[in-house]
Formats: C-alpha cells, structure tokens, sequence
C-alpha cells in the first residue's frame, strides 16, 4: 500500500508541471506563458526598452540589449530596439523622468504596468512593449591554485505588454555555462601582476563569456515567442 500512495504522489507531481517549462538536470531552466488570445491583439510593432539590471550595471544592459535584440529580428515584427526607445522617448515631453520612472518600477516588477504601456505605445508608436530585467550575471574564475571548473550563470525575466496593458508573454530563466577543468598542478606560462604583488598564469580556459550564455537562453525563449498574426483587413465603408 504505501509503495502505491508514494508512486501516486510522483505521478501526481510530474502532471503539475507547468507547461511551457523546460528541464535540464531535473532543475527548472525555463517558464514561457503566452497569453491564449494572442492573436486578437494583432500586435504588428514592438518597442524594446533598454533592459535593467539588479546593480544598474550599464555595461551589462548594453550587452543584454544588443544580444536580446539581435535574437528578436527573426520573429517577423517591426522592432524598435532599447536605444532607439530611450532617444525616442527623451525627444517626447517630460521623457526622462519617464524613462527613470519606468526602470524603477522594473526593478520591482518587471512588466509595464497597465497606466504605462498605453502611454510607452502611444509615443514610441508602436503596438506592444517588451521589458527585460537581469536577476543575476555572474562569473566564477578559479583561482591559479583551484581546482574545479569556472562557470559563468545568468537569470531573467521578460514581459510582453500591449497598448491596452494586457500582458500578453512572459518568461523567466536561467543558463548556466562551464568553461573547461581548471587544473591546479598545471604549468606555469608567466604571472599576472596586480596592486597586491602577482599571481601566475596557467594558460587554461576560463568561464565562458556572457555573450555566449545570454544568446543559448535567448534562443530557447525566441522559439517560444508568439509568431507575429497577418495584419486585421480595414474595415468596409
């Protein structure tokens, strides 16, 4: 009897999976939801805003941004990406305190909130807006005398809202990359001098670059990304 109730409950909580979930090493990787009307909407434009990050790290923003826009350009919509975003709405009355307004509350909720979006659409002149915050962007090196592989790990969030505020997509994840064993006992090819005295040099792979692992998340996500709906006929006089 109690070999059946626990093949029950293992049962039970493999059926509880929510869809749209990737797994990798029995760890949750990946959650999509699209909204199941998606195409009522006819969302035909979407403007990106610059992403924001948990430190306000410019640098990283920069690099999410421009990866995250160049994996979009394949859904078939007309993009306007987080620079243009940024320099539009600055041209638009009172756009600065809007822009550090809306990145504010990003850092808390990372969807536009539904009294923004129509206000974003309407001056970006676009349909929809899509938002993305950095939970973590980190890389682990060894240290010379470790032993171990360097990894380097991301996680994010992204939102889908349109003129109206509907949310419309989201996801959330994280990517997890290792660069090759880091050998402690290894050879050493010269030293590395800093403020503290110098370190030497082993000549062995590091973690991998941030580029590389925010680009395999953004691939899963692009293919989860509602295909773009064939624009609503005018109406008939």
């Amino acid at each position: 009897m109690i070999c059946r109730i626990a093949v029950a409950m293992l049962l039970g909580l493999a059926l509880a999976t929510p869809a749209g979930t990737a797994e990798k090493k029995g760890k949750r990787v990946d959650t999509i939801w699209v909204h199941p009307e998606f195409a009522r909407f006819n969302v035909q434009s979407v403007a990106m805003l610059l992403p924001v990050s948990y430190d306000r790290n410019l640098q990283t923003e920069k690099l999410a941004d421009g990866v995250w826009g160049a994996a979009l350009r394949t859904t078939g919509y007309r993009w306007i990406g987080g620079s243009s975003s940024r320099d539009l709405l600055a041209r638009t009355p009172g756009g600065d305190s809007l822009t550090l307004a809306v990145r504010a509350k990003l850092l808390e909720n990372p969807r536009v909130d539904s009294l923004t979006a129509p206000v974003l659409c309407q001056r970006l002149r676009t349909d929809a807006v899509l938002t993305l915050r950095i939970d973590r962007w980190e890389k682990l090196e060894m240290e010379f005398n470790q032993a171990g592989k360097p990894s380097t790990s991301v996680q994010l969030r992204a939102a889908l809202v349109d003129s109206s505020g509907t949310l419309l997509w989201t996801a959330s994840g994280s990517e997890t990359a290792e660069g090759p064993y880091h050998d402690p006992t290894a050879g050493v090819i010269g030293v590395k001098s800093s403020g503290l005295g110098t370190t030497p040099v082993t000549g062995q792979g590091g973690a991998p670059s941030f580029n590389e692992v925010v680009n395999t998340l953004f691939t899963r996500w692009v293919a989860t990304f509602p295909a773009r709906t064939a624009p609503a006929a005018p109406a008939t006089p």
